[in-house]
């Protein structure tokens, strides 16, 4: 997968994260780039949620379960 340049971010970032949007958003911020990305995959996967991994968006019919 293509991880984002910045690997890792000040530890006062997901303190902010922690604060304003909760200890979970911030717990799933500081998980690596791989693992977000193969959680999200999972989900994806095993659940009827909006194509967002798919290279071509709904209103092109993209998506591989899309008739």
């Amino acid at each position: 997968m293509n991880a984002p340049i910045i690997s890792q971010l000040p530890e006062i970032y997901y303190e902010i994260l922690a604060r304003e949007l909760g200890e979970d958003k911030a717990r799933w911020a500081r998980l690596p780039y791989d693992e977000r990305m193969k959680e999200l995959e999972w989900y994806h996967a095993n659940f009827n949620t909006p194509d967002d991994l798919s290279l071509w968006p709904a209103e092109l019919d993209g998506g591989v379960d899309r008739p």
